[in-house]
């Protein structure tokens, strides 16, 4: 079930509510900006709190998890470790109002939460397959 839950926190508020703050006209680039880190900062709280208890349930229940269920959090780690700091560095540069270079990188980020999300939802299928069945 907490697969199933993350992907919903990924998909509300990540891959829906991410760009939709970006449609809004009379939001300027920077405060955008600061609106997101702080909205990828509290999903990213949630997001670790969701793997905290991942990891007790394996721990507690003797349990191996699925390879799309690593593969995920493989991804969700590549995004809070490596990715986060490279696009919030950017970002800073852009909240001062420097000139960022220009980059995909944040292309990169959607691609592996769009990734993140599929596996996810792989991972829960799976997981209520075997509880039906089990």
């Amino acid at each position: 079930m907490l697969p199933l839950i993350w992907a919903g926190v990924a998909l509300g508020g990540n891959i829906v509510a991410a760009p939709a703050k970006f449609q809004v006209e009379s939001l300027k680039m920077p405060v955008a900006l600061q609106v997101g880190r702080a909205q990828f900062t509290w999903i990213g709280y949630v997001e670790w709190a969701i793997l905290a208890c991942l990891v007790i349930l394996v721990v507690i229940q003797f349990v191996r998890p699925s390879i799309w269920l690593l593969a995920a959090i493989a991804i969700f780690l590549a995004q809070q470790l490596w990715m986060q700091p490279i696009l919030e560095a950017r970002s800073d540069l852009i909240i001062k109002g420097a000139t960022a270079p220009e980059g995909k990188f944040h292309v990169y980020f959607i691609a592996a939460e769009i990734l993140k999300f599929s596996l996810l939802l792989i991972a829960a299928t799976i997981n209520l397959r075997h509880e039906h069945l089990g």
